[in-house]
């Protein structure tokens, strides 16, 4: 593609990366990011041969670039995460939140050990999964199966304390 051809679809282009950002749940400010970013991306692809349908290309790397966004935002830890979302809680808030974390964190205590240490390695610490392996001196498919029985375990055991509340 010439930087002619490039410029002329451009505007066009830009207004499809927002689209398809914020239609993958990127607030305004985030969306005007990934457009810039998917601009580039599509500058740096313009010799590409592969880049014969700039529109489908456009929209995926948007839609990608706005979902890679929101997971590494739901990794904040809880702390940051509940400033974030909310700006003045109650003192009621503030006590049933400190119960709640009380609560959760005693459940994270009596897991196993294996899926205690996995769990904190990769929440907390931010592990990889060969780096978790190479510590616990365990295969890394059994890291994938621990870290997943901790977080089925603690779902089940935070759906079973909702079930009670509720009653």
């Amino acid at each position: 593609m010439t930087i002619d051809a490039f410029n002329q679809q451009a505007p066009r282009l830009r207004q499809l990366a927002l689209k398809a950002a914020t239609m993958a749940g990127a607030d305004s400010e985030s969306a005007e990011d990934i457009a810039q970013e998917t601009m580039l991306r599509l500058w740096q692809m313009r010799d590409d041969p592969r880049l014969y349908n700039p529109e489908g290309y456009t929209s995926t790397i948007a839609r990608h670039l706005a979902l890679n966004q929101q997971r590494r935002r739901s990794m904040l830890p809880l702390e940051e995460w509940h400033t974030a979302t909310q700006s003045a809680p109650s003192p009621l808030d503030l006590m049933l939140r400190r119960e709640d974390e009380q609560w959760l964190r005693e459940r994270i205590r009596n897991l196993p050990f294996t899926q205690h240490a996995v769990l904190k390695l990769r929440q907390v610490e931010h592990r990889s999964n060969s780096e978790i392996a190479a510590i616990l001196g365990i295969k890394e498919a059994s890291v994938n199966t621990l870290l997943a029985r901790a977080r089925r375990q603690l779902l089940s055991e935070i759906q079973q304390q909702r079930n009670n509340y509720r009653q």
